[in-house]
């Protein structure tokens, strides 16, 4: 007697009688343990054992994203199974739009198969790497779906100004925009996710938005959702969407994205988009509940390969740093923050870099290391939460015209689109994998609009010696070395980073000194 496995948008449940064996399998697939849970209190004081259980027992419920290893386990343990799928396909009420090509289009092969999956599959993971164009694929597949309400999350008010723009230039209808207290709903919409977040738990007294940001990285500084009116008209458009995609899905496994798309109800279509969907806290598996499994990988080193993208050259500068303290904070701030002769260090080699022509971002984490390098970094600006979307976007103008060095702290790492940027300085550190693609990834894109053609990036990355961060260094140099278009430059430090990266440059450099 075979079970069934009834499908809705969001959930699926098996119906019948299954063996216990497999009943615990599918427990044990669709979990995982928490990073670091150990050290919460409630799994110390055995009340929890940090492990995030997709599937429920009790109503042999899963999320539909996690159709495939449920099939896979069912017919392990020789489970005989019919899907009954309950989905509504959304009609095409929308036949009009049509997709309006760019001036500065290039037909790509990889995006043609790409929307092509997409339509095909109705749901899943789209893994393009940075710069090949993900907003340009979203703005495809939507046009050929033809169906609305239609919702874009982004994580931040500057990839809605972004993604909005995309939107309103290549489809035939007006794009809607929600963020940063603006409401403006439309056929489609761009929704920044903590404003969708925000209206979903709008007068409970204790949510709070703090506890809702995506990691210890993450400046979330918009402003929030003011009127019970604004929140009803965005919770309304939550649970009516029939088309919802995520930018960055690698934030998927937030509470803030689970409980957005969660609420999407009759979302029929749901794609998630990211140059690195997956999660180094265990978490990828909430991507893939949500979304479905990896339909499309399109990878930095493919995009070189087809000249899409330019070569990066990644210099691994190694930098003596050692202190004596224990906690990672007072360690970062003595060997990063406070570091006068490397703060120095790092202002001299941007120094060197923008006199040899070539425009530069440099990443921190805290604010406070931005406002320090800005001192001491000729002609920069720095970009900070509480700046001016007008400010913002006056900034990244004047680095795309070569006029300043920009600073910039976590903002910056997803989505910033200055084509024209030859080399990115990461000041900051870090230890997270997808950041740092999507930091090596601002210096890649090609202006082919340009007069000045790039045909390479330079990056700079600092690897202390210094408990914590080493290893933070040897995870970075470990996940840098798996594309084989990355050309890595084991650097001989602060005595010879100058001539190394004249070197690269064709810049005959005999002394190395600032002024050589």
């Amino acid at each position: 007697m075979s079970v069934k496995i009834v499908i809705t948008n969001i959930y699926s449940k098996i119906v019948g009688f299954i063996p216990e064996e497999a009943h615990k399998a599918l427990d044990e697939i669709l979990s995982y343990k928490v990073a670091n849970s150990r050290f919460m209190k409630v799994v110390r004081d055995g009340r929890w054992d940090g492990v995030i259980h997709l599937y429920k027992t009790s109503g042999q419920t899963f999320y539909t994203g996690l159709m495939s290893l449920v099939r896979e386990t069912l017919k392990k343990h020789n489970v005989e199974y019919e899907v009954v799928d309950r989905r509504e396909r959304p009609p095409q009420n929308l036949s009009d739009l049509n997709f309006i090509k760019p001036s500065d289009y290039e037909a790509r092969q990889y995006q043609d198969f790409t929307v092509e999956r997409s339509l095909k599959f109705t749901r899943g993971i789209l893994s393009v790497g940075t710069g090949g164009g993900k907003t340009l694929i979203a703005t495809r597949i939507i046009s050929e779906i033809k169906t609305y309400p239609v919702v874009f999350y982004v994580l931040t008010k500057d990839l809605m100004e972004q993604a909005h723009g995309v939107f309103s230039a290549c489809l035939n209808e007006p794009i809607g925009k929600i963020g940063d207290g603006e409401v403006d709903i439309k056929k489609i919409t761009v929704c920044t996710i903590q404003s969708a977040v925000q209206a979903l738990n709008y007068g409970k007294k204790k949510f709070k938005i703090d506890n809702y940001r995506f990691d210890d990285e993450d400046t979330w500084d918009e402003k929030t959702i003011d009127s019970q009116e604004k929140a009803e008209k965005i919770k309304e458009m939550v649970r009516s969407a029939a088309v919802v995609m995520l930018d960055e899905a690698h934030h998927t496994a937030s509470q803030t994205a689970m409980e957005v798309l969660g609420a999407s109800v009759n979302a029929y279509w749901r794609y998630g988009l990211s140059a690195t969907p997956y999660r180094e806290d265990n978490a990828s598996l909430a991507i893939q509940a949500q979304f479905g499994v990896k339909i499309v990988d399109i990878s930095p080193s493919f995009l070189i390969k087809q000249k899409d993208l330019v070569k990066p050259y990644i210099f691994l500068e190694p930098i003596d740093s050692k202190v004596n303290f224990h906690t990672y904070a007072k360690i970062y701030e003595h060997c990063v923050v406070k570091n006068d002769k490397f703060n120095n260090h790092v202002a001299e080699t941007v120094n060197h870099i923008v006199k040899r022509g070539l425009s530069v971002l440099v990443l921190v984490k805290q604010i406070k290391h931005g406002e320090t390098l800005k001192k001491i970094i000729p002609n920069s600006e720095f970009i900070k939460g509480d700046l001016s979307s007008e400010k913002r976007l006056q900034f990244i103008n004047d680095l795309r015209a070569g006029k300043i060095t920009l600073i910039a702290t976590s903002l910056a790492d997803e989505g910033l689109d200055v084509r024209a940027l030859d080399c990115v300085v990461m000041a900051g550190g870090g230890k997270s994998s997808t950041r740092i693609q999507q930091r090596v990834g601002r210096a890649l894109r090609r202006d082919k609009k340009s007069t000045k053609q790039k045909d390479k990036a330079i990056i700079i990355i600092y690897e202390h010696n210094a408990r914590f961060l080493d290893r933070h260094a040897k995870r970075i140099r470990t996940i840098l070395k798996r594309e084989s278009e990355f050309e890595i430059i084991e650097s001989n430090g602060p005595d010879s980073i100058l001539r190394e990266i004249d070197s690269v440059l064709g810049i005959e450099n005999k002394h190395g000194g600032l002024f050589a």
